[in-house]
Formats: C-alpha cells, sequence, structure tokens
C-alpha cells in the first residue's frame, strides 16, 4: 500500500493502518483504515534502559493524567535549621512557620550538640539565625540565655578566686615603693581583702549567677520591648523580643574569658541584640539600635548630669569656705 505523508508531500510503501511515521521527515500520520476493518494495535516502542514504562506520558504519567509533583528537597538533621518539623527552608519565616532552633530540640538530638550549634548560628550567623527562627518557643531561648550567661559569670568568679592570693602578694610588693600617706590606703585595701568580703561576693556571684541571669534577661526584653513599641517597631509581639534577648544573652559564656572577657561579651552581645531585633521583629537595624542603644545613652547622660551637678556644688562649697576663711583672717 502507498502512503503519503502530508506534511513533506513525500510518499512510501507500508502494509499496516493506523499511526505511521514517515521515513522522510520523521512526522507521525495516521492511515485510516477502510470502512469496516478495525485499525491493528500499535506496538509501542521499546523503552531504552532507565527510561520511563512505554505507557507513560509526560514525565512518566500516563497518558491524559498530570505528571506526579517532584519530590520534596531533602532536609538536613531531624528539626533546626535545614529540617522539620521546623518547615521547609523558603517557607515563611518565623512564629509557628519558622524553623525551631536547634536548641529547643535537645531531647531529641541531644544537650551538647544541639547547644554549641544554637551558639554558632547566633555568634556567626545572627540575621540568618532571627531571620527564620520560630518566635513562638520562648523558653528555649531564656533557658539558653541563662545557662549560658551563668556558666560565664561562674567561669569569671572562679578565676577571680584563684587568682586573688597572686593580686594580693603583687600588692604586698608594690607598697615598699610608695609614701606613707599611699602605704596607709594600701594596707586598708589589703586588710579588707584579707577579711573575706571579696570572697563573699565572688562566692555570692557563683552561687547566684542563674538568678540574676534569669532577671537580667527578663529586664532587658522589658525595657527593649517598651522602647520598640514606642518606635513602633515591634510588630510580632513580646516574644519576639524575649526569644531574641535570651539568645544573645548565650555570648554571656564569653564571660569565662580572662581579662578581655566582659568587654568582648558586652560589644558582641550588643551587636548580636540589634542584628538579631531588626530581623525577628522585622522593624530594621535603626529601630532596633535606637530601642538597644537609648537606655545607655540616658544613663550616661544622667551620670555625667549629676557628676556636674557634685562639681558644681563642690566648687560652689570651696568658695564659701574660702571667703569665710579670709573674713575670719580679717576680724
Amino acid at each position: 500500500m502507498l502512503a503519503r505523508c502530508a506534511r513533506c508531500q513525500g510518499t512510501f510503501t507500508t502494509d499496516t493502518y493506523g499511526v505511521q511515521t514517515c521515513p522522510h521527515c520523521g512526522s507521525e500520520i495516521l492511515l485510516a483504515a477502510p470502512a469496516g476493518q478495525a485499525p491493528p494495535p500499535v506496538t509501542p516502542p521499546a523503552t531504552p534502559p532507565g527510561g520511563p514504562p512505554p505507557w507513560s506520558g509526560a514525565n512518566g504519567a500516563p497518558p491524559g493524567e498530570l505528571p506526579p509533583s517532584p519530590p520534596p528537597p531533602p532536609y538536613g538533621p531531624p528539626g533546626g535549621f535545614g529540617g522539620p518539623p521546623g518547615g521547609p527552608p523558603g517557607g515563611p519565616p518565623g512564629g509557628r512557620d519558622g524553623l525551631a532552633a536547634p536548641f529547643a530540640e535537645r531531647g531529641q538530638r541531644g544537650f551538647f550538640a544541639t547547644f554549641f550549634q544554637t551558639w554558632k548560628l547566633v555568634a556567626v550567623q545572627p540575621s540568618d539565625f532571627f531571620a527564620r527562627v520560630r518566635v513562638d518557643q520562648s523558653g528555649s531561648a531564656v533557658l539558653f540565655g541563662v545557662i549560658a550567661t551563668a556558666v560565664g559569670m561562674a567561669l569569671s568568679s572562679l578565676y577571680n578566686l584563684l587568682t586573688m592570693g597572686g593580686s594580693t602578694e603583687a600588692l604586698q610588693q608594690a607598697m615598699g615603693g610608695m609614701n606613707a600617706q599611699q602605704r596607709q590606703f594600701m594596707e586598708m585595701y589589703l586588710q579588707f581583702l584579707q577579711g573575706g568580703a571579696i570572697t563573699k561576693a565572688l562566692v555570692g556571684q557563683l552561687v547566684l549567677s542563674p538568678l540574676v541571669a534569669f532577671i537580667g534577661i527578663y529586664l532587658v526584653a522589658g525595657v527593649v520591648h517598651l522602647l520598640l513599641l514606642l518606635f513602633r517597631g515591634a510588630p510580632r509581639g513580646f516574644d519576639a523580643t524575649l526569644t531574641v534577648v535570651g539568645y544573645a544573652a548565650g555570648l554571656g559564656i564569653v564571660l569565662a574569658v580572662p581579662v578581655c572577657g566582659s568587654l568582648v561579651a558586652m560589644v558582641w552581645g550588643l551587636v548580636v541584640l540589634i542584628i538579631g531585633l531588626g530581623e525577628a521583629q522585622r522593624c530594621g537595624a535603626g529601630k532596633a539600635a535606637a530601642a538597644v542603644l537609648l537606655p545607655g545613652v540616658l544613663a550616661c547622660v544622667c551620670c555625667c548630669g549629676l557628676l556636674g551637678l557634685g562639681v558644681g556644688a563642690l566648687v560652689e562649697g570651696a568658695k564659701q569656705l574660702g571667703a569665710g576663711g579670709g573674713g575670719a583672717t580679717n576680724l
């Protein structure tokens, strides 16, 4: 039987009806069977190794059906950043739809592993961490901050206790080159140290450090949140502020570093707190910085004002004393 291709008008010989492939241009044509004769079944082409089954349609789906949806992206370890149940990456950030912090799943993944993983995220990647972390798990954030700050304060107190004896000996040796008045003052200071007042204060700090850290986190969160409300920068509520303050307090563990630990912890913690509030509250770095730094600025202004009043009072008292002394001499 002679067939003609409707596309290229080429002719070719075939013995069957139905769908045919033109040997000239490769297009498919349909040869209708004569009336009363059913077309023979079309044999599907062989499937190459690893390809879709011969009955498949688009992307492996049966003809007339939608292709199957692609599999979800692989997750990392269960929970935390990069895995369920916090939700897949790229979903709505924060709240219940955000990603759970690793420390919030310490019961399933281990305490120490999640603690150090969370600390690394807070310290090194604060912008990404606070932009996606869930803000409805503030209890875990407070616990994280209390543990880290308490450990830092405790280690700092222990270091001061161990080095107190060497400091006393160094002061005693330095007294040899002092005059009588300086030596008297240093002797009073050494008696105060040897009396145990400093030791008792350090031991008290060692014992009460968890309570001090807990109160400090809520106090800072309350003050900062009030200022954020004043600046209209707290659309996600107090839990978001408390979450940021709690996790930022985890940098308090740096207090354990001798000599410069306090300064490093303060500066680093302020930077993380500003970045975290701007991301978690969606208010931007400007409002976050204003809410964090304004209390310190006001405290400095008040201290400078009180210092100025004190110096003025001393100067005025000195003038009155000088005037009174001059009148007595004239008499």
